[in-house]
């Protein structure tokens, strides 16, 4: 029977994680590892960057449209304005001043002449010191230019158009704040768009890889089926092409694998039939010995003691290994299953000895479980067993109801079960790094019977540490209405 290692490892024995350790935040940073959560992250920085790239490349084309569709206006504006004021000034008798007023400002202009060394303008704000300079002597020396300016603040188109006459020249001065607060409605929309996008297309990501990552999924879970010892599971590609191959592939490997594990249990299963026969002859041999003990001499009876005790042991690995071949040869299409009341049930499958060590608590007296009575039996005597022999003995079996399962709890009062071998004790053949488990009488196949019948029956079987140090082995059992 296996059983626990006997070399306590603090370390290992604690189930804590890392100090001030977050299990939710843990959660949530193995999700966006997964290979979901990195499909959903790469497609969120793909429609990030092309988001930005088409915000720029948007920002750039527009703004640049409307400027040079304002500078065109604008330019088109001062050449209309600019000849109108040189009609006038031929033709017509108006001051400066009266020709300035008549000039069309449709785009609330500032208009500006240069008459000699006199500077007329319509407007107290902007003068000849606002233009630049250099700005100035070009369009006076003949040559019309434009140029942005900024005045009081405010961001201005400034256009120059010199006349025929000697030393003047006309200019206009047009404010563009509609086209800045047309550029920045513009930002503010891109922006806002560059900044939705990345949480609505990891919420898309995560929606549109799920359908996507649902084949692997299905080989994910067939895969920890097979791990878990059914090899009965099969993938249905349905009418996925891309999942045929896989599927194909996944399950002739567990169909061959299946065939193997089956021969390899008909395999034990006949060797150990084959050992009976020898192995009754062995018994019958040894009954008859004993009845001739008192005529042995001491040393006789001390070998026959010796003898006797191997034999049962060997028995013992006999019928187990027949019993675990037998489950993996043909699974549970032997089981049957009986409504039977859990406290009840223990308590006869206790020896007498151990009856007052059984605690039942509220609730858990009136527990029905639907089970096969030879299983669970075994798989109780195998727990307390195993606490006997190897835990340093049984110091509790508890009986706790859950929600939707029933629980059998058996504490030792070994150090025990490092964290590393819980994995592993359940395995057939298995023995603990310990020197007292290693040294003591068992084949490794008890628990591993446990472990196979809880399956069998729906349930399941784990290890933890105990209240008081040992090890605890629960049991879990569905409840018959469930």
């Amino acid at each position: 029977m296996t059983g626990h290692p006997h070399g306590e490892d603090k370390t290992s024995r604690s189930g804590a994680g890392p100090r001030g350790s977050d299990p939710h935040r843990t959660l949530r940073h193995a999700r966006w590892r997964s290979l979901r959560g990195r499909a959903t992250v790469a497609f969120a920085a793909l429609t990030l960057v092309l988001s930005a790239a088409m915000a720029l490349s948007v920002w750039l084309t527009v703004s640049q449209f409307l400027f040079v569709q304002r500078e065109r206006s604008t330019v088109a504006q001062v050449t209309a304005n600019a000849d109108q004021v040189q009609r006038s000034m031929w033709t017509q008798g108006l001051s400066t001043p009266e020709m300035l007023s008549q000039v069309s400002r449709e785009l609330g202009s500032t208009s500006l002449l240069v008459d000699g060394q006199e500077w007329f303008t319509t407007s107290l704000r902007i003068g000849r010191d606002d233009l630049p300079a250099a700005f100035r002597e070009m369009v006076i020396d003949g040559q019309a230019s434009r140029q942005r300016i900024v005045v009081d603040g405010r961001t201005m188109m400034a256009v120059g158009v010199p006349l025929a006459g000697l030393g003047e020249a006309y200019f206009e001065v047009f404010p563009l704040d509609e086209l800045d607060k047309a550029l920045r409605v513009l930002s503010s929309m891109l922006l806002t768009g560059v900044t939705i996008v990345p949480p609505a297309s990891l919420a898309l990501g995560w929606w549109v890889t799920k359908p996507a990552l649902r084949p692997l999924t299905h080989v994910a879970d067939a895969a920890a089926a097979v791990a878990a010892g059914n090899l009965d599971v099969r993938i249905d590609p349905g009418h996925d092409p891309e999942l045929l191959p896989i599927a194909t592939s996944f399950n002739a490997t567990a169909a061959s694998l299946q065939r193997r594990v089956q021969a390899d249990a008909r395999f034990a299963a006949d060797v150990s039939h084959e050992l009976r026969s020898p192995l009754t002859t062995m018994v019958s041999a040894i009954a008859l010995v004993e009845d001739y003990r008192h005529r042995l001499p001491e040393g006789g009876r001390e070998a026959l003691d010796i003898l006797t005790s191997e034999v049962e042991r060997f028995a013992r690995l006999v019928q187990n290994l027949l019993e675990i071949s037998r489950t993996d040869a043909i699974g549970g299409t032997d089981l049957v299953l009986t409504p039977v009341r859990l406290a009840e049930f223990v308590r006869r499958t206790l020896e007498p000895r151990h009856q007052e060590q059984l605690r039942i608590e509220d609730g858990a007296a009136s527990l029905d479980v639907l089970v096969d009575k030879r299983r669970l039996e075994q798989v109780i005597t195998n727990l307390v067993d195993n606490a006997e022999k190897h835990g340093g003995g049984l110091t509790c079996v508890t009986l706790r109801r859950g929600d939707t399962v029933a629980t059998v709890i058996v504490d030792d009062a070994g150090p025990g079960i490092p964290a590393a071998d819980r994995a592993h004790i359940f395995e057939p053949f298995a023995r603990g790094p310990g020197n007292e488990r290693a040294s003591s009488d068992g084949a490794g196949l008890g628990l591993a019977l446990v472990s196979r019948h809880a399956r069998l029956l729906g349930g399941a079987v784990h290890v933890e540490d105990g209240p008081r140090g040992g090890a605890r082995f629960v049991l879990s059992l569905p409840l018959e209405a469930e």
